[in-house]
This record gives C-alpha cells, structure tokens and sequence, in this order.
C-alpha cells in the first residue's frame, strides 16, 4: 500500500467515517473551544454534514463559484471565526481545491485543521502530495479504488492521539461473499447493463439523500486484503476516454479545461452547461440511450433532503448544481460509447 511521510492511516468502514474520524481529531485538537465548527463548501455530497454531525461539530456552509467547484475565498474568509476548528476542502471528481490559498487565509487561525476530502479520488504516491493535516479517501460504489465498502484516513501523525482511536471499534469479522459482490457490480458497468439499471427507480442509483453515521469500525480483513491488488490496477489504468473528452468536448463548457487547478485521474468527466435548460436537456438525451451521464448533486447541501438547519453562503452552490452534468470514465466506457456522447452534445450546441 502507498505511504505518505508524516502520515498515519487508519482504514475504516466508509470514507464517511474516514472524515468523521478527521473531524472528530480536529476537536480534541481544540477542547477550550465552546462551540465547535467546521466550514463546508456549501456544494458536495450530503455525507460531508454526516461526517461533522457525528463529530459533534457545528455546520457552516462558504460559497463556492457559480462556474468552479472550488470555495469561494471571499466567502470561505468572512466566515472563519474563534470558534471554527476545522476547514473541509474537496477534491471534486479529480479537480483539487486551491489549498495553496487556503493556507494563506488560515494564517490567522493557525489552530484550524485543514482536511482534504478526497473521497472522489486515491491519492497517488509520487504525483499527488497530501498537504491537509488529515485527508480521507473513500473505497465505497463508484469510487476511484472500490472495493463496496470502506474508507482511510490519513492523519498527520500530530494529531492522531490515543483518544481519537478510542473513536474506532474493532472490525466486524468477514466481507459477506465479496468477491462474488464486486463481480456483480463490476458486470454493472458494461455501457448495456449500466443503461438498464440506471433507468431502474428501485435501485436508486444515483439518488442523493441525507443518512445518520452510528459509529466508527475498523475496515475488514476480506477488504484489506484484496485492496492493495485494487489500488494496483487503479493505477495502471487507462485513461484514453478521459483524454478524449477532454480534447472533444467543446472549451466553453469543458470544465477541466476552464479550471486553473491541477487535475489528477478524474472520476467522472464534468460539464458545465450554459444554462440549466440545456443540463437538463443533454441529461436526459444522454440517459435515454444509456449512456451514464449525471447531474451529480442536483442541489446546494441546504435543499438536500433530509439535511439538518445549517447557517453560511451558497448562492453560487446553487447555480453550479444547476448547470453541471457529469460523463462517465469508468473502465466499461469505451471509444464509441465515447464517441455518441461527444455528438449528443454536439448537436445540441
């Protein structure tokens, strides 16, 4: 497995509780404070409010570009206070937050924790450098290196104190059939499977919704064992559609183009439309032919179903969830498949 100077990992039962974990570090770290907080960035998945929840942190939302995924700075700097504990900037599909400048505007919280949510991409040794003081990566469906379950995180070793483990319970013995498990969902991503079950309402595939964490458990043995083969071929995979779309799909629209920050492996390839008719339109003629596009979030974290009353900024939240479409990159995605989503848009422009 990957190893990062400085750095201890824990693995456990979800990147979900990966980032709980983070947080929940990030409050010990700071016991004199009354009212903890963390700043979110007020567009992303529900489970970054689980996470702080369960740590027992107050949400704040900041802003982030009604064209970018990144946090607002101006937003995320008028709403860092005394009683702010830690920071959570995301790594989006693949596309790192500025934490370069993020540092700059925690100069004068030192304290803060600074985490990378990096559930939507594996950081890779040798290319990517972690520079929060915790980062969380998730090994969940659809993530860059899954395995149905489990997450890590990397905890600066300053951090990490016998109280926060005290957090983690022993892992739960056996996978329940894993292996025939990631065969099923494996055969799920051929572009004529996925299509079919992806028009399927009862599987929910997709659906975005607010859930409890109950606990925090140490990851498995059958999916410890089998993750080092799993980060291997994360590795080594192809990435000829990524690169495909990203010279085929047109600039005013091709976010990783658009955007001034690096760019790893992408889990999904995201557009941003001009309008939220066009999104809603090119979504629904790509997910007719069963070809794997998605909204994403369809909505900032506060129209969330299910999400507790929380306070901040998210007007630009808003209108990116409008306009953003995402195109798959997993590996049953191939050059023609490829090749009818690049002229579904086309048309359309």
């Amino acid at each position: 497995m990957p190893s990062f100077p400085g750095y201890s990992t824990i693995f456990v039962q979800s990147g979900t509780a990966a980032l709980a974990l983070l947080l929940i570090a990030a409050r010990l770290n700071r016991p004199q404070v009354e009212s903890p907080s963390v700043v979110l960035p007020a567009y992303g998945c529900p489970d970054l409010v689980t996470a702080a929840q369960f740590a027992g942190l107050r949400v704040v939302l900041a802003d982030i570009h009604s064209d970018d995924p990144s946090f607002d700075l101006s937003s995320l700097g008028r709403l860092l206070n005394d009683q702010t504990v830690a920071v959570v900037a995301v790594n989006f599909l693949g596309l790192r937050d500025r934490l370069a400048k993020i540092r700059d505007l925690l100069f004068d919280f030192p304290n803060v924790t600074l985490v990378e949510d990096n559930a939507q991409q594996f950081p890779e040794p040798g290319v990517a450098r972690l520079e929060g003081d915790g980062v969380c990566t998730s090994f969940g469906r659809g993530k860059p290196v899954s395995l149905l379950g489990g997450g890590a995180a990397f905890v600066r070793e300053s951090l990490l104190t016998k109280e926060v483990l005290h957090h983690v319970r022993p892992a739960r013995q056996g996978g329940g059939n894993l292996r025939t498990k990631v065969h099923l969902y494996n055969q799920l991503l051929r572009p004529t499977l996925f299509g079919l079950v992806n028009r399927l309402p009862f599987l929910k595939l997709g659906r975005t919704e607010f859930k409890q964490l109950s606990h925090i458990e140490a990851l498995d043995a059958d999916r410890l064992a089998i993750l080092p083969a799993n980060v291997k071929r994360y590795l080594e995979r192809d990435r000829s559609i990524e690169k495909f779309f990203r010279e085929s799909i047109p600039s005013d629209m091709n976010l990783p183009m658009m955007s001034d920050r690096s760019a790893g492996r992408l889990l999904r390839y995201p557009v941003l439309c001009a309008t939220k008719k066009e999104r809603d339109v090119l979504l629904h003629q790509l997910t007719s032919k069963g070809l794997g596009a998605s909204a994403m979030y369809r909505s900032a974290i506060p129209q969330i179903p299910g999400i507790p009353r929380v306070e901040g900024e998210w007007r630009g939240a808003e209108e990116f969830a409008d306009r953003l479409l995402t195109l798959p990159l997993h590996s049953g995605v191939s050059i023609p498949a490829a090749e009818r989503i690049r002229d579904v848009i086309r048309r359309l422009r």
